[in-house]
């Protein structure tokens, strides 16, 4: 919806409701002014009713007064007749009746009155009102036996000197009252009636009402006897009814009821709500059509300015535009802040340009190192396969070096036990020099053995040294390849480290051992010399026998250390065999790393690649803005 219309309806809703209010309370004070005035006029009018009524019905009370003080004055049951009898009571009663207090017998001042025989004065309810009372007072109503009409009696003593002697009273006709009350027709909105304290009605228009209870009028509803004006539905009909007390009338609590069509009082103010309603209509299409042009008139520049935004919008992204400034109203700030905003806008655009083409060249060149990273990993586990394949040859090579220890140090233990009988059997019997040249003989050839024992336990140990420098120039390299693996070879670096120093402690041992060895084949060179000193001696002292004696001691304790010696040479073996299978493990682990490593550049790459790919796309965006 457009601003015009949004203002043109805003400002309707807002007349309307201001008009509407405005409308609302002047109908409502109309209607208050009404009300007060109807009131107003109903107590005037009924007040005026009221003491007329009141005046009537105290003139009747003051002649039976008049009447009471001159039969008190002068009385006698003649006197009493004849005051009964008089013109002026005629006049002014229907009829004129009393009683005595000595026999109740009726007093009549007609003979068309005829009670019956039994009848008795003193138990009828007037004669205990005028009796109660010393002066003259109304009776309630109560509806006549004969006609039915409705009568009321205004009663007074029969006294002689103040003492009481009877009461006697007069019948009032009710019709006087009734024109008196008919004459309020309030215009025609309503009509009036009386009725008593009690709630029953004394004259009503509608002569059948007479004598009822009033709520009869307001279909059952028994509205508080107050002058105020209240509302009461009857009949479909809303009605406004009011009760005016008779306050000047002696003895009696009577009120004049006031009925009003509340339709017909307030007609008036329904003919002003209306005429309200049509002026606050008309009103707002006035200024509806008023408020239009001039909205009309004062967005025109607003138009002006969607007009120019559409070209800049159908210029491509041509920040070069300007937006036109006429004038100093908000449309002009407006017009002028764009304008601005558009000079940001454009140095944003160039900041953002030179942004993505530094993004872009940093991200070409880590997809680059990414790519060389990548191939750096994958020359990795070609060498980790490498190492592995050589690291298993290497502890094949520590088990053939383990059995042919073995070996050694069983031919060591023969020779051992062989050297024993050979002692044993000098210290037997320096006599047995000739079998024991005999023996010598064969020493010697188990030297020799030994002899060629020793040359082939040096070419183990020649075996084991080279594995041993091959093992550390291995460990060397795998170091040289963890320091370019940085912090993801640090692990294997230590492994390799590990193992440079195990195949340096192996070169040791082996030189310790090649150092045994020649002094061990230097051993038998001696004892193959003095072995055959030995042959061309015995026959010639004994003590050659001693000194084969001490040097086969001497043997057997060599035997002794090689077998030490082979036995280590073992044990190192094993070590080496487990400490390779441990290397093989944790190349293997970092095989499955460099693996996962791989991935995670190749995956690099892609990424590089794609952010190549967004950056030449926002590129593209960033190309359509013409600065």
């Amino acid at each position: 919806m457009k601003i015009r219309y949004k203002v043109s309806l805003v400002a309707a809703g807002v007349l309307l409701v201001t008009t509407s209010l405005l409308s609302l309370v002047q109908v409502r004070q109309i209607r208050t002014i009404l009300r007060h005035q109807v009131e107003a006029s109903i107590s005037e009018s009924s007040n005026a009713v009221a003491r007329q009524i009141e005046n009537w019905l105290n003139g009747k009370l003051r002649l039976m007064d008049l009447a009471s003080q001159a039969i008190d004055r002068q009385y006698s049951v003649q006197t009493t007749q004849r005051i009964i009898d008089s013109p002026t009571l005629k006049d002014e009663f229907k009829l004129v009746f009393g009683a005595l207090e000595s026999d109740g017998k009726p007093i009549k001042n007609t003979a068309a009155w005829n009670p019956k025989p039994d009848y008795d004065g003193r138990i009828r309810p007037w004669y205990a009102t005028g009796k109660a009372s010393s002066q003259a007072v109304l009776t309630e109503p109560y509806k006549d036996s004969t006609t039915g009409e409705i009568l009321i009696s205004a009663v007074a003593r029969i006294s002689d000197a103040g003492q009481l002697l009877g009461v006697f009273g007069g019948d009032i006709r009710l019709t006087t009252v009734a024109d008196a009350i008919n004459t309020l027709d309030f215009g025609g909105a309503g009509y009036a009636f009386l009725l008593s304290k009690s709630g029953n009605i004394i004259s009503h228009p509608n002569a059948e009402l007479n004598g009822k209870p009033f709520s009869q009028l307001f279909a059952g509803n028994v509205l508080p006897l107050d002058s105020q004006l209240q509302e009461v539905s009857s009949d479909g009909k809303s009605l406004l009814v009011s009760f005016i007390p008779l306050s000047d009338l002696k003895g009696m609590d009577w009120y004049i009821g006031v009925v009003l069509d509340q339709d017909i009082v307030m007609a008036a103010a329904h003919t002003l709500s209306w005429r309200a309603v049509i002026g606050t209509g008309l009103g707002v299409l006035l200024s509806l059509l008023v408020l239009g042009l001039l909205v009309r008139r004062l967005l025109r520049p607003l138009d002006q300015l969607k007009d120019s935004l559409a070209d800049i919008n159908r210029g491509e992204g041509d920040l070069t535009r300007q937006l036109p400034v006429v004038g100093h109203d908000e449309i002009a700030l407006v017009a002028g802040e764009f304008n601005q905003f558009l000079q940001n806008l454009k140095a944003l655009i160039g900041d953002v340009k030179n942004s993505s083409r530094h993004v872009r060249e940093s991200t070409a060149a880590t997809s680059c190192e990414a790519d060389q990273a990548a191939n750096r990993v994958q020359v990795q586990l070609q060498e980790l396969d490498q190492l592995a394949t050589a690291m298993t040859e290497m502890a094949s090579t520590a088990e053939d070096v383990a059995r042919n220890a073995q070996t050694a140090a069983e031919a060591a233990i023969a020779a051992n036990e062989e050297t024993a009988g050979g002692v044993a059997l000098v210290s037997r019997s320096t006599g047995a020099i000739k079998r024991l040249a005999e023996e010598m003989d064969a020493t010697g050839h188990a030297i020799n053995e030994l002899s060629t024992l020793s040359q082939s336990i040096g070419s183990i140990v020649a075996v084991i040294t080279s594995i041993a420098d091959q093992t550390n120039l291995l460990a060397l390299n795998a170091a040289i390849e963890a320091a370019r693996a940085g912090e993801s070879g640090r692990g294997f670096a230590v492994v390799a480290d590990e193992v440079r120093s195990l195949a340096s402690r192996t070169q040791q041992s082996t030189q310790e051992i090649r150092e045994m060895i020649d002094q061990l084949q230097t051993g038998v060179r001696h004892a193959q010399v003095r072995m055959q000193q030995s042959r061309d001696t015995a026959s010639k002292t004994a003590g050659d026998a001693d000194a084969a004696n001490d040097t086969l001691e001497r043997i057997r304790a060599a035997i002794y250390r090689i077998n030490d010696m082979n036995l280590q040479i073992a044990a190192a073996a094993e070590e080496q065999s487990v400490t390779t299978e441990e290397i093989n493990r944790n190349t293997t682990n970092i095989r499955d790393i460099s693996i996962e490593v791989s991935g995670n550049a190749d995956k690099q790459v892609r990424q590089c690649s794609a952010m190549v790919d967004h950056v030449g796309q926002q590129d593209e965006l960033l190309s359509r803005f013409r600065i």
